[in-house]
């Protein structure tokens, strides 16, 4: 049997009083000194393949259809033909069909928390259930677009998109007997992160694990000028009280998570978390090292998003080792169990 590696929790804290953003797509809290350790267990038996698992539980929601507003324009649409959007916008359909599959669970997962009320769509035009802006709920294209996108590769890809969705049709990811948030980004680097180091309140499914992304994780660089950076800084912070020229220590990492992101972040006279930082320059993720010369500054980052919950290039190279999707999700999820919705 495949064994894989697991990291367990054993220590958390959480801010008292802060409320969790469950759509949020990325971004940072105004203050946090968490201390959170983990250990690498011993090699573990993955969950047990699709067949062997027991009879899924059941989640009742009320109807199929779901409100989607699309450049604040409202369509109503059955959650599964919505899901084939989601998922041909959110991965490349050149992944595998487990990472595929573990993708439109997540997705319906995501969806069916807004559909009964454990989230709230803040973007989107009023009545909506779900946006297609993905810095608030998920992204979605529709034919045109994808048509527009693949070209004469069309057939082929939606054909594998819409098996992915059906060969899940109806299952969720459940905690003690509700869907969950199902947050999910591009690549983690190494290891996934806390839910309490990005958003305000840990939750015990959202916890950091291997990523499996191995040498594949996404790398970039970003650089700006030091007068650009300044200002950017200076106009967002006026404590900062930056000045040219900057000098090394102008721009100081005070503190890393256990998973390697930044927690605090000197700026001149000021401190700020790791997520204001990306936030304000578009960083592609937490997960960076800064340099600084006389006319410039580079930021090199690992990862691509917030890194909390399913890390997407993760979940492919788990595919491309013989992972299922089953096993792909209980992973990401810690201590989740899959159900299947019942609509009535």
């Amino acid at each position: 049997m495949r064994s894989r590696r697991i990291l367990n929790r054993t220590v958390a804290a959480a801010a008292a009083g802060l409320a969790l953003a469950l759509v949020m797509r990325g971004g940072g809290r105004d203050e946090y000194l968490l201390r959170v350790r983990y250990a690498e267990a011993e090699e573990t038996p993955v969950p047990a393949a699709a067949e062997e698992l027991p009879a899924l539980a059941e989640f009742s929601v009320s109807s199929p259809l779901v409100s989607v507003s699309i450049d604040g324009r409202l369509e109503n649409m059955e959650l599964e033909d919505y899901l084939v959007g989601v998922v041909a916008a959110e991965m490349p359909a050149s992944s595998e069909p487990a990472a595929l599959q573990a993708q439109a669970v997540a997705a319906r997962t995501f969806t069916v928390l807004h559909m009964t009320g454990g989230a709230k769509c803040a973007h989107g035009a009023e009545g909506c259930t779900v946006c297609s802006d993905p810095s608030c709920c998920q992204a979605y294209l529709g034919e045109a677009a994808l048509r527009g996108a693949w070209g004469d590769r069309y057939d082929e890809n939606i054909k594998k998109i819409r098996a992915a969705v059906e060969d899940t049709r109806g299952v969720i990811v459940a905690y003690e007997g509700r869907p969950i948030s199902a947050l999910y980004h591009a690549s983690s680097g190494p290891a996934t992160e806390n839910s309490e180091a990005v958003f305000a309140m840990a939750l015990p499914y959202l916890v950091s694990v291997e990523s499996f992304e191995g040498e594949r994780e996404a790398v970039s660089v970003q650089t700006f000028s030091a007068a650009e950076l300044v200002d950017i800084l200076n106009e967002a912070h006026p404590d900062a009280r930056l000045r040219l020229p900057l000098e090394k220590g102008d721009i100081d990492i005070w503190g890393r998570t256990e998973s390697g992101r930044v927690q605090l972040v000197q700026t001149g006279s000021t401190v700020i978390t790791g997520g204001q930082l990306r936030a304000l320059l578009g960083l592609k993720s937490t997960d960076f090292t800064v340099e600084i010369s006389e006319n410039e500054v580079s930021f090199t980052c690992v990862g691509y998003g917030h890194g909390v919950g399913m890390s997407q290039l993760g979940a492919n190279e788990m595919a491309k080792e013989g992972y299922s999707y089953e096993e792909i999700l209980l992973h990401f999820y810690t201590g989740t169990e899959l159900a299947k919705i019942k609509y009535g």
